[in-house]
């Protein structure tokens, strides 16, 4: 009987995996390419520049080398050792984050089991398999997969010493905790608050022999110096960045007065908590995730589950402190993941012993199957489609530019901010939108060292179309007038007539633009 309610970890793992693994070939396009393109860059400058942990650097810093004001960045220098061995091919930056993500899974596992019950932990662990955001942000080239992971480790290990009292299980606690907050900072709201809660309110299920770690540990002095020790450890490397950007003049936008992630305001209307509620529903919940999440909710207090549903809260209040930005980026809920799926085993399993009847599993066994079904439609359309459809925009272009440049080359990306295209292409520069195309400018790049001119008609940022109007119809100009200049003509950038030559201009006919600027 107990077999039964704990089978082991392996159907979820390979179910993960599989998931996981679809389109893991795919260079970095999709949802999110901008931010994934930015640590994939850091991951290649590491491989081909020594291997200089403290000086992460980025494609977009113009003639500059790049070096930038950034969160921790162990991730990309994990792929970078991957690529030092087997060269620099994507797929192993993502297959190590798949790795990461199926850790974490295993990790779920164990928390749920801890906390809830094994059959709670096991079902939790499948939908952490399944649902749509642990699925695409667990194979993605972003920090987000270690920093699950990491968090999961924190979580999962104090809860094993407050049974055991081990001396080994708090210091890896403290690391995984330490490390989660060195790569996003927000873990210490959102992982620190569940985690005191642990520590100062949840009982141990068993009598656990105090002298192991000593008997102070269980009041405030001991989270107290846990927590200190990480913020000290985390203030050190962020001191280092902010000097980086100081020197560089490059950043994430950390500190500054253009940095505007916060907008309190945002929280007044029901527009900033509508859009989120449907996000969460949908893309990491699936939709009929949501009643065994409620069912969850209700019954984790009695079960000894109250911890994960401070994780829930606290991962709200963290994205509410960055409103803009957890509006926007949609990995800022994924850590709800590390809370809701335990929670969403207990409501399953809660579902089954209320509807013990043969004719009502079948209905819950149904609901299951939808639960699933859903998942894979918004993986697919929302995700997997939309990585297919960038690179067969993106890709023709980045194989020009790489033809047509030599490495180190510099060229100007017509993307905005958005760096994917660079990193489609491995070479460094500029970002500019089109209104910033003109004569004036391509003269100052061409004397800073550019080469080329790039982009696309069709979008912008990589997922935004570029629609005609005055800046697309002057953008198809200036490329008429490169290309003269390049074709021979002795008619100069900004003339106001056009010399008759051969060969026609080939825009707007052609969606894409790789054009020399020597």
């Amino acid at each position: 009987m107990h077999r039964s309610r704990d089978p082991g970890p392996w159907l979820p793992l390979g179910l993960g995996a599989a998931l996981r693994l679809v389109q893991i070939w795919m260079p970095i396009v999709g949802v999110h390419s901008w931010r994934q393109a930015d640590t994939a860059a850091m991951a290649r400058h590491f491989a081909g520049n020594g291997l200089v942990f403290w000086l992460p650097q980025i494609d977009w810093a113009g003639a500059s080398p790049g070096t930038v004001e950034s969160e921790f960045p162990l991730s990309p220098y994990l792929s970078a050792l991957l690529y030092r061995l087997f060269g620099v091919h994507e797929w192993l930056a993502r297959g190590l984050a798949v790795v990461f993500s199926l850790l974490t899974l295993w990790l779920v596992i164990r928390i749920g089991r801890q906390l809830l019950g094994p059959s709670a932990g096991w079902w939790g662990g499948l939908f952490f398999a399944v649902l749509p955001s642990s699925v695409y942000f667990g194979r993605s080239v972003q920090p987000e997969p270690l920093l699950m992971l990491l968090a999961a480790l924190a979580f999962e290990r104090l809860l094993a010493w407050r049974e055991q009292r081990r001396r080994r299980d708090l210091v890896l606690s403290w690391l995984g905790f330490t490390g989660a907050c060195l790569l996003k900072v927000f873990p210490l709201l959102w992982l620190g608050l569940p985690m005191l809660w642990i520590w100062l309110r949840q009982r141990p299920r068993r009598a656990a022999p105090l002298g192991r770690t000593g008997g102070w540990l269980g009041g405030w002095a001991g989270p107290l110096v846990f927590s200190l020790a990480t913020v000290a450890v985390t203030a050190i490397w962020y001191w280092h960045a902010y000097r980086l950007g100081q020197a560089s003049g490059l950043s994430f936008g950390f500190w500054g007065d253009d940095v505007d992630r916060a907008n309190p305001l945002e929280l007044l209307g029901w527009k900033y908590w509508l859009e989120l509620l449907l996000r969460i529903a949908v893309r990491n919940l699936a939709v009929l995730g949501v009643p065994l999440l409620v069912l969850g909710l209700a019954a984790a207090p009695a079960r000894g589950g109250a911890s994960l549903i401070v994780g829930l809260a606290a991962v709200l209040a963290a994205g509410a402190l960055a409103a803009r930005s957890s509006a926007v980026h949609e990995y800022y809920q994924l850590p709800l993941m590390l809370f809701a799926c335990p929670l969403m085993g207990l409501g399953w399993e809660q579902l089954r012993q209320g509807w013990a009847a043969a004719p009502r599993q079948w209905i819950a066994f149904g609901g299951l199957a939808l639960l699933l079904a859903s998942s894979l439609t918004i993986l697919s359309l929302d995700y997997w489609r939309v990585e297919r459809q960038q690179w067969r925009q993106l890709g023709p272009l980045a194989a020009a530019i790489r033809a047509t440049t030599a490495p180190g080359d510099r060229i100007v990306s017509v993307t905005g901010p958005d760096p994917t295209l660079l990193n489609l292409a491995q070479r460094q520069g500029w970002l500019v939108s089109p209104a910033k195309v003109s004569a004036k400018a391509i003269r100052r790049w061409r004397r800073q060292g550019a080469v080329a001119l790039a982009g696309s008609l069709d979008t912008i940022e990589s997922f935004r179309p570029f629609e005609s109007g005055p800046d697309k119809t002057a953008l198809v100009q200036t490329l008429c007038q490169l290309h003269q200049n390049a074709a021979g003509s002795d008619s100069k950038i900004g003339a106001s007539s056009v010399s008759p030559l051969t060969t026609a201009c080939p825009w707007p006919r052609q969606s894409w633009y790789v054009v020399p600027l020597n």
